[in-house]
């Protein structure tokens, strides 16, 4: 991928055949000058489907409007795509500003479509007529056109319809602002460190990361940052408290210091922008409208699960807090006052001292490299499928590495490209993304859907591999479980395929797959010592699964307060006016565990809600244990590696996609609706 901004004259490939291995993006043959002439030709070319559409004499029918509505983007969609894995892979300001120019075309075209009273009348007469020869996943492509463009103001009249333009308009500069913010603002804070005394406690792996990062600074001694692989051990280990609040003031007061990068008036403005979108179209809040697209169906449904999920573990988890303060107190003295940046050191010291454990002693037998192949055999496993390097496909960045993935049968499946380090200007987290979705073209032809797995780990040394905590192990399996989503697809439609299915479904898929992390079986497979060769020791494993569920009370009630915090800012039927800090920490009162210190706040660095796409919806991951963890029951019931379980799950999961309720899924594959016992159950909860 070329970095160049200057158009140059070389013909733009995305406009021709790409003549590449399994039709990957020739991302060796972009520059970044192609992206905005290439996302203006796929607008045309969509704007000239949509008027032979609309132009067409005949009568509307299920092939000739929506089905062909259903393919008219299909460049366009390959573009946005491609950018979309280049700008969270290296977000530096000249992409930033492409970014900026793409998502207003982009939302401009999209209210085009959505607001063409032609267009919509013709989907309106087919929605209208009986749909009895259509088979299951055409009735569900049809419902699904239909709500999007009555959910996208198709219904409003002309000023209501100029209005929600802007606000989209509006909504997405926002959100892509919020971004850019977060991460130049994690970007601007470092931590330089040239005192040895400063550093104790640190592991090894980190010391030796942070110098490397001083040195390509030109520094002595060692540069932290608050990038994850940097931040987590940092805060866990080092033995500097004050060191620890700094980096954790520092981190916890993102998008909210007051500078440039200053999220709040932005958090403002969007949670109003969305509560007026949410009153156009008829809902009394923003909740009410995305909800009403949700497996839990309203804010009740929500409400009534984050409440018993606070009843069951609220208790549970006060008595953690006590028991690390008691442990902190009897470590440094009756009269420590515990403080939030001093939670994850002494949890890690309380969880060696109870289970004689630790990140450091797991760390040796977690090799990325062995825990890639590790997460490969597993799905050889449980659904035969296989995977080859491919060094042919040319990638969005250097340090992406593709695999072929092949079916049992020896066919091809997908493309799977894996970007595992973390580096400046990439997006914080890990995320599965799609370059190409899965679809049957008019010919019957199975285009075959090319996925990525997206994390922030630390690079290798030379003399030293990248070796995971068991958390970050846990990421990897999670994130796996979304791109087996993705691989496993079998539908005709792109906008129905995996893993385009309800946000409070899609993370079932990838937690399940967390579940066999404790599973001798599995760890045995790949979990061995990058010195000695050694496979990890029985007794080790032991230890893992008694310490599973260390304060499995606490993150479910912090998850639970995330939850709220969210609610509270997406189900208000009254636009916000005051202080967000304020009302963020009025919001989680009930469920606080620590202090709250001033000044920091989750809201404006919450991109998950504000400018990722789970708005009104980041209950889901609570929604979703409850699923995968009812869903990983039948696989202890009928064998953990039962490939008879695995095809149920690929069959009825892992290939629907959106083509039928999830409900009706869950149904199919557990035989019952799902129950909470489970989940109860794991954490050690009841």
């Amino acid at each position: 991928m070329q970095d160049s901004n200057t158009y140059t004259n070389s013909v733009n490939p995305f406009t021709t055949d790409y003549n590449t291995p399994f039709d990957s993006i020739p991302f060796d043959r972009i520059e970044l000058s192609h992206f905005i002439p290439a996302i203006k030709e796929g607008i045309r070319r969509e704007e000239e489907s949509i008027k032979e559409i609309c132009s067409n004499v005949d009568e509307p029918t299920f092939e000739n409007t929506i089905v062909e509505f259903e393919r008219s983007g299909t460049m366009l969609g390959d573009v946005l795509c491609a950018f979309e894995a280049l700008h969270n892979a290296r977000s530096y300001d000249e992409i930033m500003e492409v970014s900026e120019e793409i998502h207003k075309l982009y939302t401009h075209h999209r209210n085009n479509i959505t607001l063409n009273k032609v267009l919509f009348a013709r989907i309106k007469h087919v929605y209208e007529k009986p749909h009895d020869t259509l088979t299951k996943e055409q009735q569900r492509l049809l419902q699904e056109t239909y709500t999007m463009f009555v959910r996208s103001g198709a219904n409003l009249n002309d000023k209501e319809r100029d209005e929600y333009r802007e606000l989209c308009q509006q909504l997405s500069s926002l959100s892509l602002k919020f971004q850019e913010n977060v991460i130049k603002d994690t970007d601007a804070f470092t931590l330089h460190l040239t005192d040895e005394k400063d550093i104790a406690g640190l592991p090894q792996d980190l010391i030796e990361s942070a110098a490397l990062t001083a040195q390509e600074q030109k520094k002595d001694g060692w540069v932290f940052t608050l990038h994850r692989p940097s931040y987590i051990p940092f805060i866990t280990f080092c033995r500097n408290r004050e060191l620890r609040r700094q980096m954790y003031m520092a981190y916890s007061t993102l998008g909210a210091k007051g500078n440039a990068y200053d999220n709040r008036e932005i958090v403002i403005r969007s949670v109003n922008a969305r509560l007026r979108l949410a009153n156009l179209l008829g809902y009394n809040t923003y909740s009410d409208y995305i909800l009403d697209e949700r497996m839990a169906q309203n804010s009740d449904a929500v409400f009534s699960l984050l409440g018993k999920l606070t009843w069951a573990y609220l208790p549970a988890a006060k008595k953690e807090m006590e028991e690390i303060k008691s442990f902190a107190k009897r470590n440094e003295g009756n009269d420590f006052e515990f403080m939030p940046w001093d939670f994850a050191f002494y949890s890690e010291r309380l969880k060696e001292e109870k289970y004689n454990l630790s990140d450091e002693m797991t760390r040796p037998y977690f090799n990325l490299e062995q825990a890639i192949y590790g997460a490969f055999y597993l799905a050889t496993r449980l659904y035969g499928i296989t995977f080859r390097l491919n060094n042919e496909v040319s990638t969005f960045h250097p340090d992406v590495k593709v695999w072929e993935v092949l079916d049992y049968d020896g066919s091809f499946l997908a493309l799977l490209y894996c970007d595992f380090y973390a580096r400046k200007g990439k997006h914080a987290g890990a995320w599965m993304d799609s370059l190409k979705p899965q679809y049957h073209d008019v010919n019957g032809k199975d285009h075959r859907p090319h996925v990525t797995l997206s994390t922030n780990y630390r690079k290798p040394q030379p003399d030293r591999p990248t070796l995971l905590t068991f958390d970050e192990l846990n990421t990897l399996l999670h994130e796996f479980g979304h791109c087996l989503h993705g691989i496993m697809s079998n539908v005709t439609y792109a906008t129905l395929c995996s893993p385009n299915v309800l946000w409070d479904f899609v993370e079932m898929p990838s937690q399940i797959m967390e579940n066999f992390l404790i599973e001798e079986e599995f760890l045995k497979a790949f979990a061995f010592h990058h010195k000695t060769g050694e496979v990890i020791p029985s007794h080790l494993l032991e230890k893992i699964r008694k310490s599973i569920t260390f304060q499995a009370a606490y993150q479910c009630v912090r998850q639970t307060g995330l939850g709220l915090v969210d609610q509270a800012w997406h189900n208000r039927n009254k636009p916000f006016e005051g202080d967000i800090i304020e009302y963020e920490h009025m919001a989680t009162a009930a469920l606080r565990l620590m202090p709250v210190i001033e000044g920091t706040a989750i809201t404006p660095q919450f991109g998950h809600i504000m400018s990722g796409g789970y708005s009104a919806g980041y209950y889901s991951y609570k929604w979703a244990e409850m699923l995968d963890a009812d869903a990983f029951s039948r696989f202890k019931e009928e064998g953990i590696m039962s490939m008879k379980v695995a095809q149920s799950f690929r069959d009825e999961i892992l290939s629907k996609g959106d083509t039928e309720h999830p409900m009706e899924l869950y149904l199919r594959f557990r035989g019952r609706k799902p129950q909470i016992d489970a989940l109860l159950k794991r954490d050690g909860i009841c």
